[in-house]
């Protein structure tokens, strides 16, 4: 009966039956509006929050998409310490936004917390950073109200196991791009062919 008790625990499902339908949402998504989309109906089904923002900026080169779903500042994603952590080594995954700074004291006096937090009635935060090599290309953020109360060892639990459901989302997004991106400039470098073409596979077959 022991061995059967230790295989049923390891069975359960690491996340809530709940959740199977917006985390299906989530790898349904095809693009950045379809993702914002699934992120904020999943964190709505999962953790109690008060606003939810997302920077992206998958390549340097590209302008930086920022989304809330309550009004804040733009330039939220690149105050201090969110700006200099990006060139943080150790790379973490998950924050508290006050594990920042020293001491609970010293993130209630950052301009962090009084020019961004307080202004928009919010007093706890959690940061999911996810990096390609050096440089973090996402930053999903939730934010509390004090009322709400800080994040939970358990809350935290679950955002860490829903971390790797945003990566998988996130990096099939970037292939769809790509795709999307390779496909553009092969047919505009056909318009530009002074002759007709026709295109063939290794068999001779045509594209």
């Amino acid at each position: 009966m022991r061995g059967h008790g230790e295989i049923s625990s390891k069975t359960q499902p690491v996340i809530n039956p709940a959740l199977e339908e917006p985390l299906l949402k989530l790898h349904r998504a095809i693009d950045v509006r379809s993702f914002w989309k699934a992120v904020q109906q999943l964190l709505a089904a999962s953790i109690p929050n008060h606003s939810v923002g997302l920077s992206l900026q998958q390549s340097p080169g590209v302008p930086v998409i920022s989304r809330w779903t309550r009004r804040m500042p733009n330039d939220f994603f690149v105050a201090e310490p969110l700006r200099s952590y990006g060139m943080h080594p150790r790379r973490k995954k998950l924050a508290r936004l006050a594990d920042f700074f020293d001491n609970r004291n010293s993130f209630e006096r950052s301009a962090l917390y009084r020019h961004y937090l307080v202004p928009h009635n919010c007093a706890h935060g959690v940061a999911l950073l996810f990096w390609k090599g050096q440089r973090p290309i996402c930053i999903i953020a939730i934010l509390r109200t004090s009322k709400q109360e800080d994040f939970s060892p358990t809350e935290l639990k679950l955002v860490r196991q829903l971390y790797p459901q945003f990566l998988a989302a996130l990096r099939r997004i970037e292939s769809l791009e790509r795709e999307r991106s390779m496909r553009v400039n092969f047919q505009q470098f056909l318009r530009r062919l002074p002759l007709p073409t026709i295109v063939l596979r290794w068999n001779l077959k045509p594209i």
